[in-house]
C-alpha cells in the first residue's frame, strides 16, 4: 500500500473543476473526493462556497468535507449553516465543527436550541419529521455546550430536562453536566439526592463519567450517601491509610461496594482481602478469593483450603468457581481428588463442573489425562470441548496417552455403543448437565493405546473439612434456584456424541502436526455427513495434504456441494493440473475462482478483473500489482477504468501509484459517467487510507 494513497495535490487540482459541474450527482461525488485529500487553502475556500450549492446533498457533503479544515474565521460562515440551512445533516455537521473552534459567537443560539426550535432564527425543513430534527440538534447542542464547558448554559439544559418532552433528554443531559467540571458534579450530585429511579440511576452513571480528582472536594458528601454508587465513587479519591476506606471496604452495608473497596485496596492492603473470606456475602467471599496474594500464613492455610473445599460443592456458582479456580495454587496436594469428584458430578451447576475441568488441566498426571478421556462420555457438550481442548494441550506437550484419546475420538473407537449416542434431556433441568450416574463410562487406555471398557475407576481421594468448623458451617451454604431456572431445558448439543466428538477432535487438532490423527481423519473425507467431511478436509488441508489418501480424494471432492469442501479440495495438490485449474477458475463459488488465480501468471490474470465477483477481481488485481510488471498494470488500470467498478478500482489507487498516476490523467478529461465511477473510487480509497492510517 502506498505511503498516502491517492492524496496529492495534482489529484485535488483534478478534482476541483467537477465541483462546478451541473450535474449535482457528480458534483457531490466530486466534493466528497475533495474530502479525502490534502487540505489546501484552495480547498478550503471552495468548500466554503459549496455551503450555498442549490443541492442539499451538496451541501451536505460540503460541510462533512470542510469539517477538519474550517478556521476560526469561517465560524460566522458555519454559524450560518447552522441557521440558514434547513437540512439535518448540515446543522448537525455545523454545531460539531463550531464546537470543536469552540466558538463563542455560536452559544447564544446553541442554549436557544437547547430550550425551542428558534423558528424565527432557525430554518427547518418542511415535513413531519422537523421535530425529531429538532430533538437531534437540541441533543447536538446539549453535548456542544458541555464539551464548551458552557456553565450558564447548565440552567437552559435543566429547564428543558423538565419540561413534559424532555424525558429523552436525561443522558444527554447529565453526561454534559458531567463534562463541565465542579458546578456540573453540584448539580448531578443534587440530582441524585432529589430524584428517584431510572434519572437517579442515570445521573449517578453520568458522574461515575467524571475525572476523579474532581470528586475530591465532594469526598464526605460521597461516602455520606444512602446511594451505593455514589459511595464507590468515594472509593478512589482516599487513601488506604483513611478509617473511612476501611469502612466501606468492610462494613458497608452493600456488597457492591465491599467488592469495589477490595479491588480499589487489594494491592496496598492484603489484610482486608483476608479479612473479607469471612464476608456474610459470597459475592463478597468470590470476590476476594480472586484477589487474594499466595501463599497466605500456614496458621490459616488449612482452614481457608478446608473452607475453598467446601464452597466448591455447596456454594453458589459465583463462590464456587472462585473457589474451584484457586485450588491448584493454592493446595495442589488435596485438589486433585475434589477436582475429579466434582468435574464429574453431573447435578452441580455446569459452569462450575467447567471451572473444575479447567483446573485439573493444571495437572500433568496421567490420573488426570485419564479423567479427561472419561468427560469425553459427558452429556454436557460444553464439558467435552474442554475436556478436548485439554487433552489437546497435552498431547501438544508430548503425552502419548492424550494422543491415544485423541486419535479414539476422532476415529469413533473411544467410547461405548450407548455412550455413543445419547438421547437430549427434554426434562425440567436446573442445569445444562444431564445426571448420567457418577463418573460416566469407565474406559482407560493401555500401553499399546488400545481402549478398555468397563474398568473400575481409581478411587479418589476425598478431603477432610475438619477445621472447617472454626470458621462456620459450610453445610448451611445452599443456593437458592429461581422458579424459572428450575423450569430451564437443557440444551447439551447433538443426540450423537461421538460423531460431534469426532467433529470437533479434528477442529481443535489441525494444528497438532499428528500423522496419527490425520490418518483417523481421512475416513471422513468421502463421508455422508457433510459436518464431519468438512472438519477432515480442514485438518487434511492444513497439514496433511502430501497424505496418499488425500490425494486420491480430493479430485470427487472438487465435485463437492459443499463451497468450503471443494475449495479445501482445490488446495490439496502441489502442482494443480491444467483441467483442474480451468475447473476451478469457472466454479459457481467466487473463493474458488479467486483461489484458483494464484496458480495463474502474466496477462493470464487479467480477464479476471471484469469477474461479476469483486473477490475474484481483488485477488487478479493484487496479484498484478504484485508481479510489478509495469506493462501489465498499465493494461489493468486501462480494463478498470473501463470496467466502471468502484471499489476494485479504489483498490488500485490505494495499491499502486501507476494506477493512480493513469487515473489522475484521465480524470480531467474523463466523461460524465467515467468520471463519477472515478470520484466514488477516490473517495472509497480515501477512506481506506484515513482508517488504516
Amino acid at each position: 500500500m502506498l505511503d498516502d494513497p491517492c492524496r496529492s495535490d495534482d489529484m485535488s487540482s483534478a478534482i476541483l473543476p467537477y465541483i462546478g459541474c451541473e450535474n449535482e450527482v457528480i458534483r457531490s461525488a466530486a466534493v466528497r473526493a475533495l474530502g479525502v485529500q490534502p487540505g489546501t487553502p484552495v480547498t478550503r475556500t471552495a468548500l466554503l462556497g459549496l455551503l450555498r450549492d442549490p443541492d442539499p446533498d451538496v451541501r451536505s457533503d460540503a460541510i462533512e468535507a470542510l469539517s477538519p479544515l474550517a478556521q476560526p474565521e469561517d465560524a460566522d460562515v458555519i454559524l450560518e449553516s447552522l441557521t440558514g440551512d434547513p437540512v439535518r445533516e448540515v446543522k448537525l455537521a455545523a454545531i460539531h465543527i463550531l464546537t470543536r473552534m469552540n466558538a463563542d459567537s455560536s452559544v447564544d443560539l446553541l442554549r436557544a436550541l437547547v430550550l425551542s426550535k428558534c423558528e424565527d432564527r432557525v430554518a427547518w425543513e418542511d415535513d413531519l419529521g422537523d421535530w425529531d430534527d429538532w430533538l437531534d440538534i437540541q441533543v447536538a447542542a446539549i453535548d456542544a455546550l458541555g464539551i464548551m464547558g458552557t456553565e450558564d448554559a447548565i440552567q437552559d439544559m435543566l429547564t428543558a430536562l423538565d419540561d413534559e418532552m424532555g424525558q429523552t433528554l436525561d443522558i444527554p443531559v447529565f453526561r454534559a453536566l458531567s463534562k463541565m467540571g465542579r458546578e456540573g458534579v453540584v448539580w448531578l450530585l443534587a440530582t441524585i439526592q432529589t430524584a428517584s429511579g431510572l434519572i437517579r440511576k442515570r445521573a449517578a452513571e453520568a458522574l461515575a463519567l467524571t475525572n476523579p480528582e474532581m470528586l475530591a472536594d465532594f469526598r464526605d458528601e460521597l461516602i455520606g450517601s444512602d446511594d451505593p454508587a455514589l459511595r464507590i465513587l468515594a472509593l478512589p479519591v482516599l487513601s488506604a491509610n483513611d478509617p473511612e476506606a476501611a469502612a466501606l471496604t468492610q462494613t458497608d452495608p452493600s456488597e457492591l461496594v465491599r467488592i469495589a473497596g477490595l479491588r480499589e485496596f487489594a494491592e496496598c492492603r492484603p489484610e482486608w482481602v483476608l479479612n473479607a473470606l469471612l464476608d456474610d456475602s459470597e459475592q463478597v467471599r468470590a470476590a476476594a478469593l480472586g484477589l487474594l496474594t499466595l501463599p497466605v500464613d500456614e496458621d490459616i492455610h488449612e482452614v481457608l483450603v478446608d473452607n475453598c473445599l467446601a464452597w466448591s460443592n455447596t456454594a453458589s456458582r459465583t463462590l464456587a468457581t472462585a473457589a474451584v479456580a484457586l485450588l491448584p495454587q493454592l493446595a495442589p496436594d488435596r485438589a486433585i481428588g475434589p477436582l475429579i469428584d466434582l468435574s464429574a458430578t453431573a447435578e452441580r451447576p455446569l459452569d462450575i463442573r467447567l471451572a473444575a475441568t479447567q483446573a485439573l488441566a493444571l495437572f500433568e498426571t496421567e490420573q488426570i489425562t485419564h479423567h479427561l478421556m472419561m468427560l469425553l462420555s459427558d452429556r454436557a457438550q460444553q464439558l467435552r470441548l474442554v475436556a478436548l481442548r485439554a487433552l489437546r494441550d497435552r498431547a501438544d506437550k508430548g503425552d502419548t496417552v492424550a494422543l491415544d484419546v485423541l486419535v479414539h475420538a476422532v476415529d469413533q473407537t473411544l467410547l461405548s455403543d450407548e455412550d455413543s449416542y445419547q438421547p437430549l434431556n427434554t426434562q425440567a433441568a436446573a442445569d445444562v448437565a444431564t445426571p448420567k450416574g457418577g463418573r460416566g463410562s469407565n474406559i482407560h487406555i493401555s500401553e499399546d493405546g488400545e481402549i478398555i471398557h468397563d474398568a473400575e475407576p481409581e478411587k479418589a481421594p476425598h478431603s477432610t473439612l475438619a477445621s472447617l468448623q472454626a470458621v462456620e458451617d459450610a453445610s448451611e451454604q445452599t443456593e437458592i434456584i429461581s422458579p424459572k431456572m428450575r423450569k430451564r431445558v437443557a440444551v447439551e448439543g447433538s443426540d450423537a456424541v461421538a460423531e460431534d466428538l469426532a467433529r470437533v477432535a479434528m477442529d481443535l487438532c489441525r494444528d497438532l502436526g499428528s500423522v496419527r490423527i490425520a490418518s483417523a481423519a481421512v475416513g471422513y473425507l468421502t463421508c455422508d455427513t457433510e459436518t464431519l467431511r468438512l472438519s477432515a478436509w480442514r485438518l487434511i488441508a492444513s497439514t496433511y495434504s502430501a497424505s496418499a489418501e488425500a490425494r486420491g480424494a480430493f479430485l470427487k471432492a472438487t465435485d463437492d456441494a459443499s463451497p468450503e469442501i471443494r475449495l479445501l479440495a482445490y488446495s490439496v495438490p502441489a502442482d494443480m493440473p491444467a483441467e483442474l485449474i480451468e475447473k476451478a477458475l469457472s466454479d459457481s463459488d467466487a473463493m474458488i475462482r479467486a483461489y484458483a488465480i494464484g496458480t495463474l501468471r502474466g496477462a493470464e490474470m487479467l480477464p479476471y478483473l471484469e469477474d461479476p465477483s469483486a473477490i475474484v477481481r481483488e485477488t487478479a488485481l493484487r496479484q498484478v500489482i504484485a508481479s510489478a510488471d509495469a506493462d501489465l498494470i498499465d493494461t489493468a488500470a486501462a480494463m478498470l477504468l473501463r470496467a466502471e467498478k468502484v471499489a476494485t478500482l479504489a483498490i488500485g489507487l490505494t495499491s499502486s501509484s501507476q494506477i493512480w498516476q493513469k487515473t489522475a490523467a484521465v480524470l480531467s478529461e474523463a466523461p460524465d459517467r467515467q468520471a463519477f465511477v472515478i470520484l466514488e473510487a477516490l473517495n472509497a480509497a480515501g477512506q481506506v487510507a484515513e482508517q488504516t492510517a
